[in-house]
């Protein structure tokens, strides 16, 4: 049985590898995250984390925007977070991401990456951060 489970949307592809604990969110370019969307990516992240604390790559690559109301779907749904990054391509989407941050404050640590290298070298620091201060 594989470690990896795949689910497909409108807009995006998520996917989770049981083994890294890392949930990937790639939200494909020239799409705006609705409220709906929102909503169901927040269950289906649920549905293949199962309650699993894990870390979020979430690929914000191209033309991607996020509704207002999309933006406050997750807030109040416990995800077993430990953090997430951004990764971006583009000026406008790197300001909207970090504005989104700023104002939003997400309980989990985030930030916004141009380099997915990065993004999971920090992804895996958090993640041992974690686990660490778990095993205590």
């Amino acid at each position: 049985m594989s470690s990896i489970l795949t689910r497909l949307t409108r807009i995006a592809k998520l996917t989770y590898d049981k083994k890294e604990r890392l949930l990937q969110i790639e939200i494909f370019p020239n799409n705006e995250v609705s409220f709906e969307d929102s909503k169901e990516f927040t269950q289906i992240a649920l549905e293949l984390t199962q309650g699993d604390s894990h870390i979020a790559l979430i690929k914000a690559l191209g033309n991607v925007d996020i509704s207002p109301k999309a933006r406050k779907v997750g807030e109040s749904i416990p995800t077993h977070l430990i953090a997430q990054a951004i990764l971006v391509n583009s000026v406008a989407t790197s300001i909207a991401a970090n504005f989104f941050i700023k104002f939003n404050k997400p309980e989990s640590p985030t930030r916004v990456f141009t380099n997915a290298e990065e993004a999971l070298n920090w992804l895996i620091f958090k993640r041992n951060e974690f686990d660490g201060l778990v095993k205590l």
